[in-house]
């Protein structure tokens, strides 16, 4: 049997009676072996419970990075609310073992392993933003980021198709619900049996008169990642987007990491499990696409870079800001647009203005006749 790392720090944390009393279990040595070679097993055999949507490249440089660990001890349980748990595990490196690795999952990648110091205390504040007691309010929540997810044209996808991508994700709790719900409508577990069936179906409901959404909580750190369809934003085309609401995490080189190997847009103070969440799609959020916008000489690239924000918007306030900067675009394509998406919106002094400047008489009348619908 291979000897396990131990320098002395660990060695002084392994008899700090603050870690056992906050509920880590340290492997024997026997235990420890048999954790590494399952964990070598399921990269070697690509099992799909560590695939997460990763390309080859990043999957490949996971599984190295793997095997140069050794699972030393196994974390708390989480739940999800269907009362089914897991554990993680904390590593150590073999050959540099400078520090404590927490996988909150034994199934995530290591470039989603969170540093956690030498002691009790560095520890403790790597595991609380991942061990709640209960899901806050989404309301409370002090950071919302929104980001282009993708389409259905180039990326396959539809709304349903998400909530199957997300329910099985390995780092959200699966039972979702639908726009009919304003806020969160479970409780802490799911009865089993046909009385959660029932449940689960009927909050999954959606309103008629509000954009399809599906929403989950993450599973660890109980933020709610919200995926929203926007059908037919143009002739054909459906955009996806993600909403992420969420307490700041203190990982940013972590998460600085993962957007530099899988060239994502992820806020750096985006907690990891929302993070591995996101793995396999655009996220681009609308600082990102306006700052694209100069660069989209192309009319077609142009108006689609503008559907995008629109969608993004968080209000009319918001997307009028955007649009009004393309109200006097030479292309009558974009400017026609704009109108359609200011009237959509009911924007009635942005179309106005674009009528008062119009020099298309056709499309001046109609930009006025739009207006006059909207007094």
């Amino acid at each position: 049997m291979p000897t396990l790392p131990n320098p002395k720090w660990f060695e002084a944390l392994k008899k700090d009676p603050k870690v056992t009393e906050s509920g880590i279990r340290w492997f024997t040595p026997e235990e420890a072996e048999a954790k590494r070679v399952e964990l070598a097993s399921w990269y070697e055999t690509r099992d799909e419970r560590v695939q997460h949507h990763l390309p080859d490249a990043a999957f490949n440089a996971a599984k190295e990075q793997a095997a140069r660990f050794i699972p030393v001890a196994e974390t708390p349980a989480t739940a999800d609310r269907l009362g089914q748990k897991t554990r993680g595990w904390l590593l150590l490196g073999k050959q540099a073992p400078d520090e404590l690795k927490v996988a909150l999952s034994p199934v995530h990648p290591p470039f989603l392993w969170i540093g956690a110091g030498q002691t009790a205390a560095t520890l403790k504040d790597a595991l609380a933003p991942y061990f709640l007691k209960y899901a806050p309010s989404e309301e409370k929540m002090g950071s919302t980021v929104r980001a282009f997810i993708g389409t259905g044209a180039v990326n396959k996808i539809d709304l349903i198709q998400l909530h199957d991508r997300y329910k099985a994700s390995a780092f959200l709790d699966g039972t979702a619900w639908g726009s009919a719900f304003k806020k969160d409508p479970y409780l802490d577990t799911v009865p089993r049996g046909p009385e959660g069936e029932t449940m689960i179906r009927r909050y999954r409901d959606q309103d008629s008169a509000a954009l399809p959404s599906f929403s989950f909580r993450s599973l660890f750190s109980k933020s709610v990642l919200r995926a929203e369809a926007h059908a037919n934003v143009a002739p054909g085309a459906h955009i996806f987007v993600a909403q992420v609401r969420y307490h700041a995490a203190k990982q940013a080189s972590l998460i600085k990491g993962l957007n530099e190997r899988l060239g994502m847009h992820l806020p750096e103070d985006l907690p990891v499990d929302v993070a591995g969440a996101l793995i396999g799609l655009p996220f681009d959020p609308p600082e990102l696409i306006r700052a694209a916008l100069p660069k989209a000489t192309e009319p077609a690239k142009l108006s689609f870079a503008l559907l995008c924000l629109d969608s993004l918007a968080s209000d009319n306030a918001a997307a009028e800001k955007d649009l009004r900067e393309y109200a006097s675009h030479p292309d009558g394509h974009v400017r026609e647009l704009v109108a359609n998406l200011a009237l959509r919106r009911g924007l009635k002094n942005l179309l106005t203005e674009m009528a008062s400047r119009e020099s298309h008489p056709e499309f001046k009348k109609q930009l006025s006749e739009a207006t006059q619908r909207l007094a």
